[in-house]
């Protein structure tokens, strides 16, 4: 959807950004001047719109630029003690002169080159929000939806703070479901790059033969099935703001060598056209070990150190149980309001149950695991009976533990919650349990009485 842009509030923003300046028009009348520049001629509120620049600057030369259309940058000029370059461009449409602007910069010429680069980024700034077409170019995350109060996780998140603020890479270290991408949005938010694109490419989704296209993006014509004019690749897409490139670790080696150059460099070669410079600041995610595929000869040693600038490592959730009771009261409070649910809690059976798992799917299976319960719960509390499939897990991996499971074990586990689910589901009453479970009541008490349960 379109956003809707205030382009004379980001114009306003612009002029107030570059410092010292002043429009005016044909007949030398002030059409805007910026604070700074009111500050340093010494002209007081209510600015003279629509008066003679001449009338309050007397020594001033951009009325002279109108008049014979010849342009001056970076003229040194002196004013009270200062010593300032100065840029007087004309303002044209077409080939007719509409009015001219002067802007200044106090200090040396290096002074000048920072301007540049600042209306450079505010130019793509503009330029984002009027085309505003790119995919996948808002964060959905921001920092405060970390929900943990595990003193690890804190440190990270702090540093993670920190580390937003600088134009580093940064690599994200985390198993699967420990909330990287989270993270990664967060970095994107707290940056100053916030207003411009965050653009995402996930390595393993995208064919091998797709890839390198999808990455640096192609010129017309560069191969059979091209697009006409073209496509931009994701790290174009991405300048001025943030690339993500998710799992990093299964882009394969020959990409990579070119991926290391961008890095480096802050080139990208597109298929089949010329180079072209790009300002784009890097987050890497992996769930697995770059050092040891370095090792193994899978990872390029030289992109991984330019990209290992910043190291974030996500703890599993089985290094902070303590988090497991806050993480399934926010996920009850976000079913209930999806699914129009009313439970009310877990029990602390259940809750012991989902401690004692070890959650290799992390944050990301709890929560699946909480939105399967809601499906034989509508109201009051979640209890074992509800996480059959955990109990499922948990008992096939303490059987693997003592290498004695086996097939008739797995239906024995099964039978068991089968029928404890129906006996809830019939508050007890063992003969419309029988019949929820298909099979005759004398059956059912003797599964029972195998299984000691009453």
């Amino acid at each position: 959807m379109r956003q809707n842009i205030n382009f004379e509030s980001i114009a306003k923003e612009f002029l107030e950004s570059l410092g010292v300046v002043v429009i005016i028009d044909t007949e030398s009348r002030i059409i805007y001047m910026t604070e700074k520049y009111a500050e340093l001629f010494k002209i007081s509120k209510p600015y003279p719109i629509g008066q003679k620049l001449h009338d309050y600057v007397p020594n001033e030369s951009l009325s002279a630029v109108i008049r014979t259309g010849k342009e001056s940058v970076e003229e040194f000029f002196e004013h009270d003690g200062k010593t300032m370059v100065i840029n007087r461009l004309l303002i044209r449409k077409d080939d007719e002169i509409l009015g001219g602007v002067a802007f200044t910069s106090t200090g040396s010429r290096l002074t000048v080159k920072q301007l540049e680069n600042k209306m450079s980024f505010l130019n793509k700034q503009v330029l984002f929000y009027k085309e505003n077409y790119f995919e996948n170019t808002g964060t959905k995350f921001n920092i405060d939806q970390i929900i943990t109060q595990d003193h690890e996780l804190k440190k990270v998140i702090e540093f993670t703070k920190r580390a937003a603020r600088t134009r580093s890479a940064i690599l994200i270290y985390g198993e699967s479901g420990t909330g990287k991408e989270l993270f990664a949005h967060s970095i994107h938010s707290l940056s100053q790059r916030v207003k411009m694109p965050f653009v995402i490419l996930n390595c393993a989704a995208i064919p091998e033969n797709l890839l390198e296209s999808e990455l640096f993006g192609y010129a017309e014509g560069a191969f059979t099935g091209a697009l006409k004019g073209g496509k931009k690749g994701k790290i174009e897409q991405a300048d001025g703001g943030t690339l993500l490139l998710d799992e990093i670790n299964s882009m394969p080696i020959q990409l990579q060598a070119k991926l290391l150059r961008v890095v480096q460099e802050k080139e990208i070669q597109v298929i089949g056209g010329q180079n072209k410079e790009l300002d784009v600041r890097f987050v890497f995610t992996t769930n697995q070990d770059l050092a040891e595929m370095v090792k193994e000869g899978k990872f390029r040693e030289d992109l991984y150190y330019r990209i290992n600038v910043v190291e974030l490592r996500i703890p599993p959730l089985r290094q902070r149980k303590d988090d497991i009771p806050i993480l399934v009261n926010h996920f009850i409070e976000k079913l209930n309001e999806e699914l129009g649910a009313h439970i009310t809690g877990v029990d602390k059976k259940a809750m012991d149950l989902l401690e004692s798992y070890q959650w290799p799917g992390n944050i990301r299976e709890l929560e699946n695991m909480i939105e399967r319960a809601f499906n034989y719960a509508n109201s009051g509390e979640l209890s074992v009976e509800d996480f059959e499939r955990l109990r499922l897990k948990i008992s096939i991996a303490e059987n693997k533990q003592e290498n004695s499971f086996t097939l008739r074990a797995a239906k024995e586990e099964a039978e068991k919650l089968a029928i404890l689910r129906a006996l809830k589901q019939t508050g007890g009453n063992k003969k419309k349990a029988a019949g929820l479970l298909d099979i005759d009541r004398s059956i059912l008490y003797d599964k029972m009485k195998k299984y000691n349960m009453r």
